[in-house]
């Protein structure tokens, strides 16, 4: 814990000495720093990736054959979850099984700075907003978590990255869409983020309300749904989606626990910073080129208010999606918000219009305290009471 707050403070401090131009680099540095601590992280035997290490060791010392019998005989799912049988495999070519926790780190986290950065010059955000988003990152999302249990939170991630790029930038698409399905193969649970990709899919044509509408629902009745495939079908990748959809049924009903609660502060603030923004987009017409990751977020959204009951799906979407997204979307339109008050405050013929530039200006400073607040109270929160306090090393 202490080292994690050490790097962000090492962050917070770096990144108003760099030029704008370089943050990229700040950026590297603070990546490949997480990563060196997920390496050197010493898990419990309750833990996840204890089992994955011993994995590892045995794909280490049966080598290809090994990994092809595993596959064969569906050991630990991988008949069902080939992409994590050859993630492991690749991961066994190092000495050290630390390299998993690590490589998982620098692609998780390399992937949303990579995003924030690109999204950030592709639509001119300022230094101060990119590093609120930057903070609000490394805040909120579960770096314990990802190190501890590896797949969902990687594949709910590296899924986010895709949707960037494919409804964004609207480059690599098919290799976007190749990424899509690779994540399948890596968690089961990637088959709810590939649902709403195909919900954006199907929402073009001005359908988006009637789509997030759907998305509620459809995680109501999957809930009871879902766990019967695998009986009906009798795939066995439908199985394992079943098992995993039970699981998510077990945990129905609101959480007592602290961390519960913390993920649904997080849905609520971002549900707020999300309708804020969205709205000042829509005032924006130099933004059009977002409005369907805007669509994507607003799908999520309504997918976890119908999963609010469903603890499990919840709180995975809270912790590793949430920062994700939220993050991009608060950067952007923060922005967006910022263009469209000094275009009021030119205009200064018509007063009516100054006036409304005054009341966006007094709309951005309570959204930033409040955003700042919230991020501050959750890093503490993530150094004193989450999952980082687990984080020790040898």
């Amino acid at each position: 814990m202490v080292v994690y707050l050490i790097i962000v403070l090492a962050f917070c401090a770096l990144y108003p000495l760099i030029p704008r131009k370089h943050i990229k680099w700040l950026f590297l540095a603070l990546v490949l720093a997480l990563s060196v601590m997920a390496f050197n992280m010493v898990p419990y035997k309750t833990d996840d990736v204890a089992n994955y290490f011993r994995q590892i060791d045995q794909l280490r010392d049966g080598g290809w054959n090994a990994l092809q019998e595993k596959i064969d005989n569906n050991e630990n799912n991988w008949g069902s979850l080939p992409v994590c049988g050859y993630y492991f495999y690749f991961i066994s070519l190092f000495p050290d099984n630390g390299m998993l926790p690590a490589i998982t780190i620098f692609l998780a986290h390399g992937g949303m700075f990579l995003v924030l950065w690109r999204a950030a010059n592709r639509f001119n955000v300022g230094k101060w907003y990119l590093f609120l988003s930057s903070l609000f990152i490394l805040s909120t999302y579960w770096f314990y978590d990802i190190c501890s249990g590896i797949r969902n939170g990687l594949a709910f991630t590296l899924f986010c990255v895709f949707i960037y790029f494919d409804v964004v930038e609207k480059k690599f698409r098919p290799a976007c869409w190749i990424g899509y399905l690779l994540m399948l193969g890596l968690h089961s649970s990637a088959i709810l983020m590939l649902t709403i990709r195909m919900a954006l899919l199907l929402s073009r044509k001005g359908k988006g309300k009637i789509m997030s509408v759907l998305m509620f629902f459809a995680m109501l009745v999957g809930g009871a749904v879902i766990p019967k495939l695998g009986d009906i079908t009798g795939i066995e990748y439908l199985q394992l989606i079943s098992q995993k959809a039970e699981r998510a049924a077990d945990t129905t009903g609101v959480g007592s626990q602290t961390n519960y609660f913390v993920n649904i502060s997080i849905f609520i603030v971002a549900c707020i910073l999300v309708i804020y923004c969205l709205y000042v987009l829509d005032k924006n017409h130099k933004y059009d080129d977002f409005k369907e990751y805007e669509k994507f977020v607003q799908l999520v959204l309504s997918f976890m208010t119908g999963a609010i009951f469903f603890g499990l799906t919840f709180v995975r979407f809270a912790r590793w999606v949430i920062p994700a997204v939220t993050s991009v979307v608060f950067m952007v339109g923060m922005q967006a918000n910022t263009d469209i008050k000094k275009e009021m405050y030119s205009n200064k013929k018509q007063k009516s219009v100054i006036k409304s530039g005054m009341l966006m200006s007094s709309n951005e400073l309570l959204i930033n305290v409040c955003f700042i607040a919230y991020t501050c109270v959750h890093l503490w929160y993530a150094c004193a009471g989450s999952s980082l306090i687990w984080l020790h090393f040898s």
